[in-house]
């Protein structure tokens, strides 16, 4: 990957002296951090990555929030690349998901009982139902921010959330990042260098 992504360089801050092809966001990394991390879209492989990094190196829960989950023989595939111990390894990860805002809500009350590393897939998701009154969206994303800034007091915390242009998505991340010690931006796209009329034709 030549042009890593925010996502893969965080690993840094979870422990010092990582290979260089460790993410930034775990560089230097100290409890009491909370780092949101905004993706440019799913960003799924530099995820699998990501978790495969971490399993390689400590416990962990991961909340996925949306739709999507790691595919399991993917993670398995990423592993082996590294280890023959796959099943110890990717026990080190205690995967839940939250099919609902008040599920998200739960799971980061029980996580609080973990003790561990935390990572948060597209945090946001599940507010963003336009069925549900926005009050009732405001109320539950107050109280889920408040329990991840809570649980960063005592575990690194790290949010993944695709930066989205909706009004929605600029309604609800400030919300998000007022809560968070850090916030990486997606990395801006180099500009692709100008096709030459003739290699058109």
């Amino acid at each position: 990957m030549d042009n890593p992504s925010n996502i893969l360089r965080s690993l840094q801050m979870i422990e010092r002296g990582n290979p260089p092809y460790a993410a930034h966001w775990m560089r230097g990394y100290r409890l009491g951090r909370l780092v949101v991390v905004q993706t440019a879209g799913k960003e799924r492989k530099a995820i699998v990555e990501l978790i495969t990094q971490w399993v390689l190196r400590a416990s962990f829960h991961l909340i996925a929030a949306g739709d999507w989950l790691p595919d399991h023989d993917d993670l398995r595939y990423s592993v082996f690349r590294y280890t023959h111990a796959i099943n110890e390894t990717l026990d080190h990860m205690k995967l839940v998901r939250a099919r609902t805002r008040f599920q998200l809500l739960d799971l980061l009350k029980d996580a609080d009982q973990q003790n561990k590393p935390i990572l948060i897939l597209d945090f946001l998701h599940h507010f963003y139902n336009e069925d549900v009154e926005l009050f009732a969206r405001d109320e539950i994303l107050e109280q889920c921010c408040q329990y991840t800034k809570r649980l960063s007091l005592s575990n690194p915390v790290i949010v993944l959330v695709p930066q989205l242009d909706t009004e929605e998505y600029r309604r609800f991340f400030p919300i998000l990042a007022a809560m968070a010690h850090e916030i990486l931006e997606p990395e801006p796209i180099p500009l692709q260098t100008e096709v030459s009329q003739g290699a058109l034709f």
